[in-house]
């Protein structure tokens, strides 16, 4: 979610299957150990809020999501990862921001006319070398995004936006991304109906490295529109092509039922909390219900907080003291780590990761 004036109502997302895309890199969801969670928060495009926030609940956390739009260099942002000694998150959009104009549509996505952004990406992760979570066009089943398949109304937006381009698009971006030797990406391409990777001038890379990437699928829990074609499931691109499950909760909206019963829909991927934060009431009692929530479902592993952008938008955690004590708070339970391995410091007892949650 970016500062939009749109109500969102608590999301969450539903995925079962294997983690592994064959013939590509291995995926794994890159989880806390058994009986750990990771905090993060986001950053709203400098390090400086990342670093008031963590002054602000007095506890560093280990996890910083950047949005960013499709074809940005990333190089600030790998910056600001390692400025903070955080494990990385890229919330990708294909616009800059909430009514402005897609930079590239699904089915442009899916016939590989951005092959060189992702090229460049997977490029960037495998110099990165670390683990990072790709938070891969959420909300997708919203109107306000331009990756939708429909506008408010009802309407569907055309041939280049329908759910079958976005699973597709969906699908290309994690082939690629997650790399490989070429012959092996474009079988893989070819298996799903997809064009091979593309070249320009006949040049390309022979090989594209193993990315230690995992992916998010994060739509609404129910589409608005609400109706049927729009449904999470419509944009369901296969579970080899999804880590992570997750949901966004606000303070506006608690639906801790919703949440409940999506969670216990589907069993086989940790789950996260993709956005969360008050919302125009400083309510701790918001706060220590959703901690206590994740805390008591086994494969909830990971909550990051939405700090929205402008000095003025209604999610920064210092408009709220009272949250904010709630969140000091429970972030001193041990079961939250300070830091993820690889983030160049020795890492605390216990906070290994696991290559999945457990038996499929």
């Amino acid at each position: 979610m970016r500062s939009r004036g749109i109500i969102v109502a608590a999301t969450l997302t539903l995925a079962i299957g294997p983690t592994v895309v064959a013939g590509t890199a291995v995926a794994k969801p890159y989880a806390p150990a058994k009986g750990k969670i990771y905090a993060g928060v986001s950053d709203t495009g400098s390090k400086k809020d990342y670093f008031a926030f963590t002054r602000t609940v007095d506890r560093h956390v280990p996890v910083l999501q950047a949005f960013e739009r499709w074809g940005a260099p990333l190089k600030e942002v790998r910056q600001r990862w390692k400025r903070t000694r955080t494990r990385g998150m890229i919330s990708l959009s294909t616009s800059p921001c909430y009514q402005c104009a897609e930079v590239i549509s699904p089915r442009a996505i899916a016939k590989g006319r951005g092959d060189g952004y992702l090229i460049r990406l997977n490029k960037f992760l495998v110099e990165w070398g670390r683990p990072t979570y790709i938070r891969l066009l959420p909300e997708m089943n919203g109107h306000w995004n331009p990756y939708a398949a429909f506008n408010a109304d009802g309407s569907s937006r055309g041939p280049d936006h329908k759910t079958k381009q976005f699973r597709r698009a969906w699908r290309r971006v994690a082939v690629i991304v997650r790399g490989g030797k070429r012959g092996r990406v474009n079988r893989r391409l070819l298996r799903e109906g997809l064009p091979p990777l593309k070249r320009r001038k006949g040049r390309g890379p022979k090989r594209l490295g193993p990315a230690p990437v995992s992916f998010l699928w994060v739509p609404q829990t129910h589409g608005s529109p609400r109706i049927k074609k729009n449904r999470p499931g419509a944009y369901w691109p296969g579970a080899a092509y999804v880590d992570w499950v997750g949901a966004d909760i606000y303070g506006k909206y608690p639906n801790f039922a919703g949440l409940d019963r999506f969670y216990r829909s589907r069993k086989n991927f940790p789950f996260m909390i993709g956005e969360w934060a008050p919302w125009d009431t400083d309510n701790p009692g918001f706060v220590n219900a959703l901690h206590e929530w994740v805390e008591s479902h086994r494969r909830a592993k990971m909550l990051v907080y939405y700090q929205g952008f402008g000095d003025n938008n209604p999610f920064m955690i210092q408009r709220y003291p009272s949250a904010a004590d709630a969140l000091r708070g429970q972030l001193d339970n041990r079961r939250y780590l300070r830091f993820a391995p690889h983030s160049k410091r020795p890492a605390d007892k216990g906070d290994g990761e696991t290559g999945g949650i457990g038996p499929k």
